[in-house]
């Protein structure tokens, strides 16, 4: 064996190195979308069930104020509740999604494997 061929053999490592790292980060990154899109359905389920929630409280809220206030003053005071709501989701939608959000991406994407099986 020459000078030639250790060169052979080191390139040939060399690339079967680079195609197992990058099947290796095919296989990490498949994982991570796996994971934020499971987040993210879940994410989107309960959000459902907590408006479906949401909605029906309200409800009952004008059905109690209806015989108080008559229902179209009852209906007012709902439509003041859902908005103003909406604006305190609004004001706090940096601390409440962004930041979370940040963080749960950072996590699932740069967090070592191997302190996780440690």
């Amino acid at each position: 064996m020459g000078f030639r061929a250790d060169v052979e053999n080191i390139s040939k490592a060399a690339l079967e190195y680079l195609k197992r790292n990058v099947d290796g980060c095919k296989l990490h990154l498949a994982e991570c979308l796996s994971l934020l899109f499971g987040d993210v359905i879940c994410v989107f389920v309960l959000s459902m069930f907590l408006f479906v929630a949401y909605l029906a409280l309200m409800v009952t809220v004008a059905i109690l104020l209806m015989p108080l206030i008559g229902l179209p003053l009852s209906i007012v005071v709902i439509a003041v509740l859902l908005l103003l709501t909406a604006w305190v989701v609004y004001v706090l939608r940096e601390r409440l999604f962004t930041d979370r959000m940040v963080s749960h991406f950072v996590k699932i994407f740069f967090e070592d494997k191997n302190k996780n099986e440690k």
